[in-house]
């Protein structure tokens, strides 16, 4: 599992580091050529795709430990509690992000059908796609938490200060 967990996090990170690139350059195209009358439709391109390319990072995030994370409590406690409380942790993320997944899989699905479309005049950007990576990234997420949570039972977890000082 810690295979297909490194092999697709990085993959989906690619992929948002791409469309982050594009995104930046349809930006870039549409302010350099506005006054000749190109519209590209940059608002309706970086409205939608900021949800899309923040889901492909959030699983490279947690399952390399660079989340934010606030260690006040965290490291005045001794190793066994910080288990503790990385286990709760990883069971509460699991179910957020299970819970993102079982809440858009149904919007998702009639998105598909209908063909879902935002955006009006220049440029209509396809709805289903950036809801089908929200659930796929969700799902992948809730696998990268169960592995974790298991670490964490084992006492292998190895996200900062879990082990010690």
């Amino acid at each position: 599992m810690e295979v297909f967990i490194r092999r697709s996090t990085n993959f989906l990170q690619a992929i948002a580091a791409i469309w982050l690139i594009l995104v930046a350059l349809t930006i870039f195209t549409e302010v350099c050529f506005r006054n000749f009358g190109v519209f590209l439709g940059a608002d309706q391109i970086v409205m939608n795709s900021v949800p899309g390319i923040v889901f492909l990072q959030v699983p490279f995030a947690i399952a390399t430990g660079s989340m934010l994370r606030t260690t006040l409590i965290f490291g005045l406690v001794r190793k066994s509690f910080r288990q503790a409380i990385n286990a709760f942790g990883y069971v509460v993320g699991f179910l957020l992000f299970l819970g993102i997944a079982v809440g858009g899989w149904t919007d998702m699905i009639k998105g598909w059908e209908i063909g879902e479309y935002q955006g009006i005049g220049a440029i209509e950007f396809p709805v289903y796609l950036i809801r089908t990576v929200i659930i796929f990234s969700s799902l992948i997420v809730c696998l990268i938490y169960i592995n974790m949570f298991l670490k964490a039972i084992v006492g292998k977890d190895n996200t900062p200060m879990a082990q010690g000082d």
